[in-house]
């Protein structure tokens, strides 16, 4: 498991708020300070709604953000914004800004297609499972285009994951809304969180492999959990305010078991499915009726 540090030792993750970067955790070992590691990622949010932070860490990004955007005026020819916006308004000078535009949109778009094919395979194989090659033919792409948008494999992880944190956050955004009746978590349930689809799927193989210390998504996944589970807990909490949930319920015990839930449905539907011979066992069904138990009414 892994220490405040972000190393390996029995106490669990590492509280959230103690390293805010999307690279943090055991992939951030080599002493350098969380206020020098901070920046602000998808689950900057949730992260801070999790545990209090220290305000030299909140003050990090701030800071970098001016720098960047000195470093940025300070750039080029040195004439200055004012020079510079002047020399905008010749239409040759548009011409090159045009096509590199045009070069960035194409390179984002194949960006993200490495992505589908990469969170595909990382799905159904797992990260050590998977090669750098066979994602790159499986998005019609040669490996050295492969390695142009992305270094090495640890690089694509992160970029997977990413996106598995931006879902993350807007399940996040919608606390307020999935709090106002079970009818809108039954709802999430079948969309979001749908067991038997992407991306919970992607997240159920990639956490069976981080019980391995050495997983370079070791702590971004098991911070990821934690905040679906956090996600829950605040929805249920509400349902338990207003007396929707049975008496003597626990969200916090019944965020994890749904989440826990899903996750094994996730694995089932890639699994033992293939081995049924009859119908049923829909994964969406059998999490909705776990959760109705616990409803009230």
């Amino acid at each position: 498991m892994l220490s405040p540090e972000g190393g390996v030792s029995g106490q669990g993750p590492a509280p959230l708020a103690l390293s805010l970067s999307d690279r943090a955790g055991e992939e951030s070992h080599d002493a350098r300070s969380t206020a020098t590691a901070v920046s602000p990622g998808p689950l900057w949010g949730a992260v801070r709604s999790l545990d209090s932070l220290d305000a030299a860490v909140q003050e990090a990004p701030r800071i970098e953000a001016d720098d960047a955007a000195v470093d940025s005026d300070a750039a080029g020819d040195g004439l200055g914004p004012a020079v510079k916006t002047v020399a905008s308004l010749d239409p040759a000078a548009e011409e090159p800004e045009a096509k590199a535009t045009a070069e960035t949109t194409q390179g984002a778009a194949r960006r993200e297609q490495i992505l589908d094919g990469a969170s595909v395979l990382f799905a159904e194989r797992g990260y050590h499972g998977s090669s750098l090659r066979e994602i790159s033919r499986s998005v019609a792409i040669s490996h050295p285009g492969m390695l142009h948008h992305f270094s090495s494999k640890p690089a694509l992880l992160d970029a997977v994951i990413d996106r598995l944190e931006a879902h993350a956050q807007g399940l996040l955004d919608s606390v307020e809304t999935l709090s106002t009746s079970p009818s809108q978590l039954q709802a999430a349930l079948a969309g979001p969180w749908h067991p038997g689809r992407p991306p919970i799927t992607l997240i159920a193989t990639l956490s069976a492999e981080i019980v391995d210390p050495e997983h370079p998504g070791r702590y971004r996944m098991s911070r990821l959990r934690l905040v679906h589970e956090h996600i829950l807990k605040q929805v249920l909490t509400a349902y338990a305010e207003r007396g929707l949930l049975a008496p003597g319920t626990d969200p916090v015990f019944l965020s994890r078991a749904v989440f826990s839930l899903l996750l094994s449905l996730a694995v089932r539907e890639r699994s033992v499915r293939a081995l049924q011979t009859s119908s049923g066992g829909e994964p969406v069904e059998d999490v909705r009726t776990f959760v109705q138990h616990f409803l009230n009414g």
